[in-house]
């Protein structure tokens, strides 16, 4: 669906990742398959091909809550329904299902269109921000494996035991991240062989083999959709409003931040466009982290509630420091400096973010 700069634009959603419930509900044998596994995954990363369909994802990430980065964490501590509409990688729609509607993205055109059937208001966006924060669309089986897959293309890769996954006999295939920093022990796939659309994504963590992440289709159609179902329509009385990109970003947003460093624990810094001043991916694959500025006031928060969330302080040199941990995903902040705080995040055992935090730069406030 998004562009395929996996490892610059979607560092956060790799690190913002959640655990399965259940499988799919079907008795029906499925047959095996003689694709290997190799090119079982040459077939994800080649391209997902159109399709239609209804899919779950759950999250027991067991993250609490960050300041501004709510509706985030939501998506990986419950249960997020999804319809997604794909006829191309710059033509699609998802639908995210919500007890109070739906929140719709749209893709097409170069553009993106967002409708909040809640606040009755369709967006138009403009432009593109180098690093965003992940959002439903991102959990669709189809997307989140060629993400995934795109940011470990070169790690060991096995075969596994075909799955009936709706309605399609899927071959699987297993990916075992090598970099010893990464806290990601397994990503599993299963795919439909003759088409490659993944139908089911499963990731875990190394000291857990059991999935912290499953999203899988429990509906799908090999079909192009409707040019009408990816036009954005705007309802009698509805409001209408055109924002950038980087206007959207949020908690990633802090015009007076300053440059991040070229290098931290031991990764250098991966070149982003404009748009997110003081924001820093460092690494690659799935070993990579995320530097965020922040406002005092939310580094604070964080750090002020650490303790309750199961959290640690980090001694820094500068500022105080703390640090929340699940098996899957390390979240450091720092706060007490002048030109507000930080948020490092990543899928990276919680020293490297440890080591990173102690050589920021920066004055007590």
């Amino acid at each position: 669906m998004a562009a395929p700069r996996v490892t610059r634009r979607w560092v956060l959603v790799v690190a913002g990742t959640a655990a399965l419930l259940g499988a799919a509900a079907t008795t029906l044998p499925a047959s095996g398959s003689d694709e290997p596994a190799e090119a079982l995954r040459g077939r994800v990363l080649a391209g997902v091909p159109p399709h239609v369909g209804y899919a779950e994802s759950t999250g027991r990430l067991g993250l609490p809550e960050i300041p501004a980065l709510e509706q985030v964490t939501a998506l990986f501590t419950g249960v997020t329904q999804l319809r997604a509409y794909v006829a191309g990688p710059d033509r699609w729609r998802v639908d995210e299902l919500t007890p109070a509607g739906e929140r719709d993205t749209y893709r097409r055109d170069g553009r993106e269109y967002l409708w909040d059937f809640g606040a009755n208001q369709l967006t138009t966006v403009t432009g593109e921000t180098p690093v965003r924060l992940p959002r439903a669309g991102d959990l669709v089986p189809s997307e989140l494996a060629r993400r995934l897959v795109g940011l470990t293309r070169t790690d060991p890769v096995m075969s596994l035991e075909p799955r009936r996954i709706a309605g399609f006999s899927a071959a699987g295939l297993r990916i075992s991240p090598a970099d010893p920093d990464t806290t990601v022990g397994r990503i599993d796939v299963w795919c439909d062989p003759s088409s490659g659309l993944p139908l089911r994504v499963e990731v875990a963590a190394r000291t857990d083999d059991r999935p912290l992440l499953f999203t899988e289709f429990l509906e799908v159609a090999l079909t192009v959709p409707d040019d009408r179902t990816l036009t954005p329509a705007v309802p009698p009385g509805a409001g209408s409003v055109a924002a950038e990109a980087a206007d959207l970003a949020g908690a990633l947003r802090q015009l007076d931040a300053a440059d991040p460093p070229a290098r931290l624990a031991g990764r250098d810094r991966v070149p982003l466009g404009e748009g997110l001043p003081g924001v820093g991916v460092y690494g690659a694959g799935v070993a990579g982290f995320v530097l965020v500025p922040a406002s005092r006031g939310i580094a604070d928060r964080v750090i002020d509630g650490a303790p309750s969330a199961g959290g640690v302080t980090v001694d820094v040199p500068v500022g105080r420091a703390a640090r929340l941990s699940t098996p899957l995903l390390s979240v450091v902040a720092r706060g007490g400096i002048r030109r507000g705080g930080v948020l490092l995040a990543g899928t990276v055992a919680p020293e490297v973010l440890e080591q990173a935090v102690r050589e920021l730069p920066g004055r007590r406030a």
